[in-house]
């Protein structure tokens, strides 16, 4: 059955077969899948077309282009654990630190040491399994050993788990045989088939999965568990051969088969289902490649070198730079909209506004002038009854030897004056008419000025100015 492929996701591996298939594990419509495309032009081909869009790979190195060492380190982790391996490297492997690159994962844990397994692998070598996927044009983001990632996938996939698993993964031409306890890869061994004699070659492997048990059995005292997959043909030889070894009681509970991941085919922007278990060892170890990514499991195994890692990290903290420059351009032009959509609003509402008041513009400033002219017209009456009291008190408190010729309103801004003229028969009795008008409440301050006596037949009389405030408080 065809169905049309379109693979978006964060994370993905990729396996390349040796007759240059691509196989790749990818999670598309919610699960994860496993689609072969029969050459890197065309898995290329697919990123170009945008049908394949994936941010991070990882990738696997075959076991035989790697050393492993065991190593007891007194650390209480792995994080501790993989910072002491640096300065082990040189009693594991006769290189330097610049001509190495390493991966761990966890053994077992005795006490206050930590036994770990170190992968070791030559950075030329490392160059070469890595040129193939440059000339792809991808990124890789995680490698990892591949005995690492089928027993990974053997551990995911198996119904027993709780004891040391055997597992054996099979096709026509090679046999990986790998021993695992508490779900850790102890030991890992390769094996090249005779493809032209099934019995031979199960014999190996056969041979090789009791040897592995018989150094289990030394140290464990746990059932040992055997675990098959791959090729189907190669599947049952060697299961009958168990059977005809083992006693039969034990091949229920202690033989499993474990069924292969399907492998679909892509071709021309869609895929279909793949009949043939020619490539179940690629898929087997794209699939547990899969799993460890995107679960982040077993991170001290990646033997990705420090430049790819720093390589990375640069280009995410760009992407992180030039996404925020980005977004702080965009705030600010929309805080600049906003301001002039603003402005625009409220120059729209003003010119409303004028439009409504320009007809009454006119009448409104002969309104305010009007107004204006009541105003002082209201000062004015209002102080016509104060005149009148102001008298009343003149006259009230002037006293008899003081006679007044003049009185003259002035109106100053912020207040108003009187100015009095008038006659005393003495100098000092002109004087003392400020001590009297002092009892007044309406009069202020009151000031002679332009005092002169002036003979006259029979005496004299003296002639003053005076002025003083109006209060209205």
């Amino acid at each position: 059955m065809k169905k049309s492929l379109i693979i978006k996701t964060e994370w993905a591996s990729l396996c390349l077969a040796d007759d240059g298939n691509v196989i790749v594990c990818a999670k598309y419509n919610g699960t994860p899948h496993c689609v072969r495309f029969s050459s890197s032009k065309q898995f290329q081909q697919a990123i170009g077309e945008r049908k394949v869009l994936i941010k991070k790979l990882a990738v696997a190195i075959p076991r035989s282009s790697c050393i492993l060492k065991s190593l007891a380190l007194p650390a209480s982790d792995l994080d501790e654990g993989s910072r002491m391996i640096k300065f082990e490297l040189p009693s594991l492997v006769p290189l330097s630190a610049d001509e190495t690159i390493y991966g761990s994962t966890l053994l077992n844990k005795q006490d206050n040491m930590l036994n770990t397994l170190v992968c070791i692998l030559k950075l030329n070598t490392l160059e070469e399994h890595l040129e193939p996927y440059k000339v792809i044009g991808i990124e890789i983001h995680r490698i990892t050993l591949s005995s690492l990632a089928i027993q990974f996938w053997f551990n995911a996939a198996s119904p027993v788990t709780s004891k040391p698993l055997i597992c054996a993964l099979m096709n026509k031409h090679k046999c990986s045989i790998q021993t695992c306890i508490d779900s850790n890869l102890h030991r890992a061994n390769e094996l090249t088939l005779d493809g032209s004699d099934a019995a031979v070659s199960s014999h190996e492997i056969v041979g090789e999965m009791l040897r592995q048990q018989d150094e289990l059995s030394a140290s464990v005292k746990e059932t040992v568990v055997f675990a098959l997959a791959g090729s189907e043909n190669r599947i049952i030889e060697v299961k009958n051969l168990l059977c005809s070894i083992l006693p039969e009681s034990d091949m229920a509970e202690k033989v499993f088969v474990i069924p292969n991941p399907s492998v679909q085919c892509y071709t021309d922007g869609v895929t279909s289902e793949d009949d043939s278990d020619r490539y179940v060892w690629e898929g087997i170890i794209a699939s547990g490649l899969f799993d460890m990514a995107v679960h982040a499991k077993l991170l001290h195994s990646n033997l990705l070198p420090q430049e790819y890692t720093r390589r990375h990290r640069r280009k995410a903290l760009l992407f992180r730079y030039l996404c925020t420059g980005c977004l702080s351009l965009v705030l600010i032009v929309l805080i600049w909209l906003y301001f002039i959509a603003m402005n625009w609003r409220t120059e729209k509402i003003s010119r409303q506004i004028e439009s409504q008041i320009a007809p009454i513009e006119h009448t409104a400033s002969m309104v305010d002038r009007k107004r204006q002219r009541v105003n002082v017209i209201q000062q004015q009456l209002s102080n016509r009854g104060q005149i009148i009291a102001i008298i009343n008190e003149i006259y009230k408190y002037t006293p008899k030897a003081i006679s007044l010729s003049e009185l003259r309103f002035v109106s100053r801004h912020g207040g108003a004056s009187i100015e009095i003229k008038g006659q005393a028969d003495l100098l000092s009795t002109a004087f003392s008419y400020t001590d009297a008008m002092s009892k007044a409440n309406l009069l202020n301050n009151l000031q002679i000025e332009n005092t002169q006596q002036i003979p006259r037949p029979g005496g004299s009389v003296v002639v003053f100015k005076a002025y003083c405030d109006i209060r209205y408080d």
